[in-house]
């Protein structure tokens, strides 16, 4: 006797009607499951596309600047000058009771009136 409630799903890229094999089945074959995530990191990657450029930028900008140095003091218009935006950065720490904006592994910090100390970290 034929069992007529067989479960069905809905293949989220194709939107085909399939009887999934599994349990936690979403895709009705691998192929769709990666084309649907290929198409995913895409629009991911296109969303961040305008920010990671200026973030890129930014590090080149403080890459140039730091030179061979370890360490060097800048005034925020030089930085400014260098095409350093400083509305874009990766993350924030905090050593020495002194704040770092950080650009990846590049790293500044305000030390007196828009005089600025840059670093590259983990070195």
């Amino acid at each position: 006797m034929k069992e007529d409630n067989i479960e069905t799903a809905i293949d989220p890229l194709t939107g085909e009607e399939f009887v999934p094999k599994r349990s936690n089945q979403k895709f009705a074959s691998r192929e769709n499951q990666i084309r649907y995530n290929n198409l995913q990191a895409a629009k991911e990657r296109q969303a961040k596309a305008k920010t990671r450029k200026i973030l890129n930028s930014n590090r080149k900008a403080l890459q140039k600047v730091l030179g061979p140095n370890d360490e060097i003091v800048r005034s925020l218009d030089f930085l400014k000058g260098a095409g350093l935006d400083l509305q874009y950065c990766t993350h924030t720490i905090r050593i020495n009771n002194l704040n770092w904006t950080c650009i990846d592994d590049y790293a500044y910090a305000l030390i007196d009136t828009n005089i600025f100390k840059i670093v590259k970290l983990n070195q």
